[in-house]
């Protein structure tokens, strides 16, 4: 706790005021993820298996310059699935032990941050510890798959299977004749969690083919592990964006989708995509936050 020891932080965690830090001596320097709890939190203890929501004010340790400030412009908390493979370690290392409610400060040395390379845009060099300040507002766990073979695909719509259980991808048949021009979908499992919003992350395992020749061209499960991606903000095929946002975590959702809501006529030619291809997703969703 060194390098944290003159470290202050006041103000209420409330999530709507920003807190008072004053770091202490600096410059700070760390080689180590180093965690120090200021307000005690409440609730199960945040590990790699959870899923964070956060307000944050990062620094520079080298500097003590503000690089993020969390409670600008009325930001809301922003979500972590601890497990997710693209979020910094240093950060994900920090953040478990972390309690609904709680406010804690760690460091993030080079070698858990940016590395060699630092991050020129945001003012970090390659010998810069960064320090954050966490106020938690929430801690959950997330599916790691879903439970019950779900219900038969509509008339029309393709079949699913799940020989090998819901851990492993589906089998997917497609029906004989020609494919759907407008995107449909249908619900094989009606969650009962929380509704997905516009503008939040979801974690899911996915099973994509094609309508033609029911060819599998993308698959988390295939990869062994679940895909988090922002869902109703533009970032996926707009096919996504439209069935997606609205449905409960803990649902499978089977889409036929069109080229004008998948890829367009450009196709997705990395993928074996035609400007012409229907696309069929089967869709759990693991989480929303």
């Amino acid at each position: 706790m060194k390098a944290l020891a003159g470290l202050t932080v006041s103000g209420p965690v409330d999530l709507k005021t920003a807190p008072k830090v004053d770091l202490g001596s600096l410059p700070i320097s760390t080689s180590s993820v180093q965690r120090k709890v200021l307000v005690p939190g409440s609730g199960p203890a945040a590990t790699k298996e959870h899923t964070v929501r956060i307000k944050t004010q990062i620094y520079n340790g080298t500097s003590g310059r503000l690089l993020d400030d969390g409670y600008a412009k009325a930001r809301p908390a922003e979500g972590y699935r601890l497990g997710r493979t693209d979020v910094i370690a240093g950060f994900t290392e920090g953040l478990v032990g972390a309690q609904k409610g709680g406010r804690v400060a760690f460091t993030i040395p080079p070698a858990k941050g940016f590395g060699d390379s630092g991050n020129a845009q945001l003012g970090v060099a390659p010998t810069d510890t960064i320090v954050v300040i966490a106020d938690v507002a929430d801690v959950h766990k997330g599916l790691t798959a879903l439970e019950g073979e779900g219900k038969p695909s509509p008339a029309g719509f393709p079949t699913v299977e799940f020989p090998d259980g819901n851990a492993k991808a589906p089998k997917v048949t497609i029906p004989k004749g020609d494919a759907p021009t407008e995107t449909k979908q249908a619900t094989l499992i009606e969650g009962d969690g929380p509704v997905v919003k516009a503008n939040q992350f979801i974690a899911a395992q996915y099973h994509g083919v094609l309508w033609k020749d029911g060819k599998v061209f993308d698959s988390s499960w295939q990869r062994g592990a679940a895909a988090d991606f922002p869902i109703g903000a533009g970032a996926v095929i707009p096919g996504w964006d439209s069935t997606l946002v609205g449905k409960k975590v803990g649902s499978r959702v089977l889409l036929v989708i069109p080229p004008k809501d998948g890829y367009g006529e450009q196709g997705n030619p990395q993928g074996g995509i035609s400007g012409t291809d229907t696309l069929v997703f089967v869709v759990d969703i693991l989480d929303a936050y």
